[in-house]
């Protein structure tokens, strides 16, 4: 990473942060230490620490990791590098590996898997044009201007936005990079790759894709924490951003 860049230091979160650790801490990052132990006591890595430089940034890191912490130093530009791998529409499963399709034919096989994160996403609402539906009502005021004779006028009448729901997903790592290999989201799959085990309930085929691929690699860990919704600690990312930022600690956290 260029000296130049903007870098970020994170803490991986301890069960029960001692006052003297969290004094200490708060210290080398320039916060009060109430709000230190708060970060410390997180269920997921958290960001600490903003630096101009990876000089700045792993000179940070070696104060923490001299007060006891297990530190993740990362760039901007990767963490906030978004989504680059195959969004499953169908999934080949085969005894120790499977192949994971998108719409378009783009298409990964995989046989060894280190990392799968499931996760919960919270689509943003979009505001979409919708056909009106014209009525046509009584014109009370012209009707009664021309002695009682019904004047009918027309107007539309609003129809309400549709909130996206709420969807898991889940990404597939291997041990070699951050970058996730394929991506599966509850409402974006065609179930039908399941046969007979298909149900009309996508949220009880996701469970069974979930289990099926936690067969065919019985050796990746397995976190679930992003079920839950977790803001970073960096201004003015987006709920996606948020997930891909939080996605890449976790597999940092996780590597030996």
């Amino acid at each position: 990473m260029a000296e130049s860049d903007i870098v970020y230091v994170a803490v991986i979160p301890q069960d029960y942060p001692s006052i003297n650790l969290s004094k200490a801490v708060a210290g080398i990052i320039g916060k009060d230490a109430y709000q230190t132990r708060l970060l410390l006591a997180g269920s997921i890595p958290r960001i600490v620490a903003r630096c101009s430089g990876a000089g700045a940034a792993e000179a940070m890191g070696r104060k923490l990791r001299e007060a006891g912490l297990t530190t993740i130093v990362c760039s901007d530009t990767e963490l906030r590098k978004p989504f680059q791998g195959v969004s499953a529409k169908m999934i080949v499963f085969r005894d120790k590996e499977a192949t994971f399709r998108q719409e378009d034919e783009k298409e990964t096989t995989l046989d060894t898997v280190f990392l799968i994160i499931k996760g919960t996403r919270h689509p943003v609402p979009v505001a979409e044009e919708v056909p009106a539906k014209t009525r046509v009502k009584l014109d009370v005021g012209k009707t009664l201007l021309m002695g009682g004779i019904p004047v009918p006028k027309r107007e539309k009448a609003k129809i309400k936005d549709v909130t996206p729901e709420n969807e898991w997903f889940l990404r597939l790592y291997q041990r070699a990079s951050s970058e996730p290999r394929a991506e599966m989201l509850q409402y974006g799959m065609d179930y039908s790759f399941l046969g007979a085990e298909a149900t009309l309930s996508s949220t009880a085929n996701f469970i069974n894709v979930v289990k099926r691929l936690r067969g065919i690699y019985p050796r990746a860990i397995y976190d679930e924490r992003l079920m839950k919704t977790f803001a970073v600690d960096i201004p003015g990312t987006t709920p996606a951003e948020d997930i891909d930022i939080n996605c890449k600690l976790i597999y940092y956290q996780h590597l030996p």
